[in-house]
């Protein structure tokens, strides 16, 4: 489920977790829980928030769009990726660009699941055709 976020980060991309990233204030912060070496003294704690973290943001986001059907922010494709790779996806997504990095956690993570899983255009309708 895309909600369920879990790391599987490659090793290069792996810092020492800070306890003050657990405010998870930015998507770096969020991203560097994600992708906690399994070494890491605080890994288990990393791991467990970024689940909570990811599963209660979009769980948020889902209700957001439950409520008012216009807005949708994301869409849920078909076959919907493992957990592994929706925060493999998310920590690569963040550190892509530097800007994303600093964004708040949680509109990290909805940009995330916008730029990832964009709905679908719906179809423009053919313009009418007048007869003289």
């Amino acid at each position: 489920m895309l909600g369920c976020l879990l790391v599987l980060a490659p090793a290069s991309t792996r810092a020492a977790v800070t306890e003050d990233q657990f405010v998870a204030r930015t998507a770096g912060d969020l991203a560097a829980l994600c992708s906690a070496d399994p070494s890491d003294r605080l890994y288990t704690a990393a791991v467990n928030f970024c689940h909570g973290f990811g599963a209660g943001t979009y769980g948020v986001l889902s209700e957001v769009e439950n409520a008012n059907p216009k807005v949708r922010l994301f869409c849920v494709p078909q076959v919907q990726p493992t957990r592994n790779e929706v925060v493999a996806a998310f920590v690569s997504w963040t550190h892509a660009q530097p800007a994303r990095a600093v964004m708040p956690a949680v509109d990290g993570v909805a940009a995330f699941l916008a730029d990832t899983y964009p709905c679908p255009k719906p179809a423009g309708r053919p313009a009418s055709r007048r007869t003289p």
